[in-house]
């Protein structure tokens, strides 16, 4: 299970509390803020009994880092075609 629809399905609150984190933490990862810690995805995966594993922690946010990545290189690419447009 990916761990973002894993906090979802049980919030914030109550994840925070599993883990022994920071509700903040918690939200943190749900909006693909930033990514647990290797050592932090290990508890992750014990204190779910390993319903959410590795690849439900770091591939959706590998996915979304990628997809944020390639929109702000297709705006870049957007400005700078408008630019050199601009100057014709």
């Amino acid at each position: 299970m990916q761990f973002s629809v894993f906090i979802q399905k049980h919030g914030d609150d109550e994840v925070a509390a599993m883990l022994g984190v920071k509700k903040r933490t918690v939200s943190s990862w749900r909006r693909m803020e930033r990514a647990p810690t290797p050592e932090q995805a290990y508890n992750i995966i014990e204190k779910t009994q390993q319903v959410v594993d590795w690849q439900g922690i770091y591939q959706p946010y590998v996915t979304y880092r990628k997809r944020q990545k390639s929109k702000k290189q297709s705006m870049l690419t957007q400005h700078n075609t408008q630019q050199t447009t601009n100057k014709h």
